[in-house]
């Protein structure tokens, strides 16, 4: 008597079918021909403002609102666009090199309060919003709207 028949005899079944084919990447995972044959750079959506950074940064500007309302000398002057931006930026627009080093960066005081930037970004204030850029390509990757009034 075989092997196999011994097993069935026992009441173990044996399997006999070929083992699965091995699974294909998708064309998106293969091998690319060259720089044309890359996927468009998609944002990621896991790089973005996170809620410590949503909170801190307009309970900053509040804070700095009301020091400046109660002082006698509060001079309000009106955040304009930089040259070169026609409407505020929006998550997924691409800033030219120009445009991010006229930029300002959030106020030392704000930065010692936030946890440190991730790798290749950096928190710029534009008009009223403020945003999170990737440096290597002038990406905006999140838009806090409306923080400074």
């Amino acid at each position: 008597m075989s092997l196999l028949a011994t097993d069935a005899a026992f009441g173990q079944q044996v399997n006999l079918a070929p083992p699965p084919p091995a699974p294909t990447l998708p064309p998106a995972f293969s091998t690319p021909q060259g720089p044309a044959a890359q996927p468009a750079v998609e944002i990621d959506d896991r790089i973005a403002f996170n809620s410590t950074e949503r909170w801190l940064i307009p309970d900053y500007f509040q804070r700095v609102r009301e020091k400046q309302s109660r002082a006698s000398r509060a001079a309000k002057f009106q955040r304009g666009l930089p040259e070169g931006i026609a409407k505020a930026p929006r998550k997924g627009d691409l800033l030219p090199a120009n445009v991010v080093a006229s930029l300002h960066r959030l106020p030392g005081p704000l930065l010692r309060e936030l946890p440190p930037a991730r790798p290749d970004t950096e928190r710029l204030v534009v008009g009223i919003d403020i945003i999170l850029l990737r440096r290597s390509s002038g990406e905006v990757l999140d838009v806090l709207g409306s923080v400074i009034e």
